[in-house]
């Protein structure tokens, strides 16, 4: 099963930040990109079944954005809020929330399938260690990632650390 990553599109930054905060122009260029990029790889055989987002409205709005090429359904992921949406969540407290997620997802979808996942950039931390079966942790690099970045994990086995 592929899991493909993407951080939401360049945040239009409120102040303070909020979870409304919607997308920059840039940002709405950039999605269209990474649609586009998605959209030859099912062209070329990626059975991509679904997106599932974060809740907050830049990532809802890359999400849409994407699919307007991809067409499939999206689904609103509250597990993949950013951190610290959560009151006194440690981080590895967030890796285990996004990996309960994407244990869910993943026992939905057959080996041959794929998802796109878009969420906040330092969540990929989770994603990460659970390709690469790492335990959560809270040593746990805080990683971030460019906006817009598609990352593609393969995930070889249903079998977890």
């Amino acid at each position: 099963m592929k899991i493909i990553y993407v951080h939401h599109a360049m945040r239009d930054k409120g102040c303070p930040p909020s979870q409304q905060d919607g997308i920059t122009n840039l940002g709405r260029q950039d999605a269209k990109i990474v649609s586009e990029i998605l959209l030859d790889a099912k062209n070329r055989g990626m059975n991509i079944k679904g997106i599932y987002s974060s809740e907050f409205y830049r990532c809802m709005e890359t999400a849409r954005l994407i699919n307007e090429h991809i067409n499939v359904e999206i689904y609103n992921e509250p597990r993949f809020n950013e951190y610290r949406s959560v009151p006194n969540e440690t981080w590895t407290a967030l890796q285990n929330r996004i990996r309960n997620a994407l244990h869910d997802i993943i026992n939905k979808y057959e080996k041959d399938d794929a998802v796109i996942c878009v969420t906040s950039g330092v969540n990929v931390v989770a994603f990460t260690s659970l390709a690469y079966k790492l335990k959560p942790s809270e040593d746990a690099p805080f990683i971030g990632i460019p906006s817009c970045s598609p990352l593609v994990f393969d995930i070889a086995e249903k079998n977890f650390v």
